[in-house]
Formats: structure tokens, C-alpha cells, sequence
């Protein structure tokens, strides 16, 4: 899907001069994609019909978070221990599933909530 561009995600994480790196780096961006539009509990399909310009920015940069941890820590030390952070769980929190209805509707609420406060 690709939300994060490559060169966004190269300055995230100080690697712009890494260029051999590049094909690993676009493999951890994707991992991290998956990873975060998981936590929401729609899928990638749901997500698809999302233009790239009304894609969350919170959650744009959650995926480079979760990318940099991915990156810097390439081997876990016990399989499936990776934590979110919380301030980083509660950007992903108002996408989530959780209140019912579509994606569409969901991401119109949220917008209309943050534009109201």
C-alpha cells in the first residue's frame, strides 16, 4: 500500500545516505503498514479506498514509529513481546473498529470530532 513514502521514512529514521539499505527499509515499511492497519481491525482492503491525501497523518507516522523500531531491533529476543507504545497505541486508537459502521463513516466522525474540538 505504501502510505509512507521511502524518502519520508529514510529521513524518520536517519537513513538517507543508506542506499543498499533501501530494499530492506521498504520491507520493514510494509511490515510496519500491515502491523498498524491490523491494530485498527479493518484490513487492507477497507483501507485501500482511502486516498493516500485523506490517509491519517497520526497514523502515517505511527507506521514509521513502528518501522524504526523494526529496523533498529532486527531480531527479537522473545517471538511476539513487541509492545506498542501507548502514547503511540492512542494515535491508532480513534481508527480502530471499535465503535462499529464502516471505515468511510468512522473516519468522517473522527474528522468531524477533531474539527469540533
Amino acid at each position: 500500500m505504501a502510505r509512507v513514502s521511502l524518502a519520508l521514512f529514510k529521513l524518520h529514521t536517519r537513513t538517507t545516505s543508506f542506499i543498499r539499505d533501501d530494499e530492506y527499509l521498504r520491507h520493514v515499511l510494509d511490515a510496519a503498514e500491515s502491523f498498524v492497519i491490523n491494530l485498527t481491525g479493518y484490513t487492507a482492503d477497507d483501507w485501500s479506498v482511502v486516498p493516500d491525501e485523506a490517509f491519517p497523518k497520526d497514523l502515517c507516522h505511527v507506521i514509521m514509529a513502528v518501522g524504526a523500531d523494526m529496523y533498529a531491533e532486527r531480531e527479537m529476543t522473545v517471538p511476539g513481546s513487541y509492545q506498542l507504545r501507548p502514547f503511540l497505541l492512542g494515535m491508532v486508537k480513534p481508527y480502530q473498529k471499535m465503535r462499529g459502521g464502516s471505515l468511510a463513516e468512522n473516519l468522517i466522525r473522527q474528522y468531524s470530532e477533531s474539527s469540533e474540538g
